[in-house]
């Protein structure tokens, strides 16, 4: 097989030599010879994280790679070693370099069918009141406060969950998980629990619970708004529910700590130097978070705005 490969390559170059002469054959091997050093000598980035930021992820790689042809992003399974992982803020550990590139925020929505949480969809709720949907009613509690949970289902997933990680860092230290019917597999799953329940409450990342092409809620669910200021009552400019650059846009420039909300930092081992992984973290922190509305997360604006600022 060998001795017939070695004739017809020296068939193939004797036709080059025939139809362009020597120097063009020298030319074209050449050229082929760099382009195989070059893919041999690609550099390469891995990276890992939740599957909940998968669909950023890729989409920085893409991005980066054209301004970037030498070089090769990765994504590689949850978990996994590799040179970055996007990373909430509650998996900080000390041995990590972490790299704010964004956040996420959860929201808890219902089925478009259920009736029981009218009055909290047209005047939202509070911080207080989400704690009592997922958590229970406290004793001390009127008959008229209460909301029965023999009248809906809770939707929800185990504490290691990005989005539930982000709704336990809400509800508080004291809890370590949310009862209810747990959803195996991917968080999207919750979502469509929602939709085939119409007793279902669950909660979903603004990427879940939004329609991503036309930026409004997604058909079937109602998202149950929460009151920024707690005041009880949603005001005209808290009615920001309907559309999710508006939403995003409120949150980037109030950050009010009412709406569950968590950092997404790139995390590099402090005790291996990568300067690949590095200026791969510092693009995404100055190029690359144009593209976290597209996907429903916030971008790191750690720069508050004075006049929309919860005081």
């Amino acid at each position: 097989m060998k001795a017939k490969e070695k004739k017809n390559n020296q068939l193939w170059k004797l036709k080059f030599q025939n139809y362009f002469g020597k120097p063009f054959l020298i030319s074209a091997l050449l050229v082929l010879s760099l382009i195989a050093d070059a893919q041999n000598n690609s550099k390469v980035i891995t990276i890992s994280g939740s599957r909940i930021v998968h669909s950023l992820i890729e989409k920085w790689a893409s991005e980066y790679e054209k301004a970037n042809p030498d070089i090769s992003v990765k994504l590689v399974k949850e978990g996994a070693p590799g040179d970055l992982t996007l990373t909430l803020n509650s998996d900080e550990k000390n041995e990590k370099k972490l790299i704010n590139v964004g956040a996420i925020s959860v929201l808890p929505v219902v089925s478009e069918k259920n009736p029981i949480f009218d009055k909290q969809v047209r005047n939202g709720v509070t911080k207080e009141e989400i704690k009592k949907i997922f958590l229970g009613n406290e004793a001390n509690q009127s008959e008229e406060q209460k909301i029965s949970p023999e009248t809906y289902t809770i939707y929800t997933q185990s504490a290691q969950s990005a989005t539930t990680k982000v709704l336990l860092g809400y509800l508080g230290e004291s809890v370590a998980e949310i009862s209810g019917v747990i959803v195996t597999g991917d968080d999207k799953y919750l979502i469509e629990s929602v939709l085939n329940d119409s007793t279902g409450v669950t909660y979903g990342n603004l990427g879940q619970v939004y329609d991503l092409i036309n930026r409004s809620p997604l058909k079937g669910i109602r998202i149950i708004p929460i009151d920024p200021d707690n005041s009880g009552k949603l005001k005209k400019e808290e009615q920001i529910f309907g559309n999710l650059d508006q939403l995003i846009s409120f949150l980037e420039n109030t950050r009010p700590k009412t709406i569950p909300t968590s950092y997404l930092r790139l995390s590099i081992n402090k005790r291996e130097t990568n300067s690949l992984a590095t200026d791969f973290a510092n693009w995404v922190k100055i190029s690359g978070q144009q593209f976290n509305h597209q996907y429903g997360f916030l971008k790191n604006n750690e720069e508050k705005d004075p006049a929309l600022t919860q005081k």
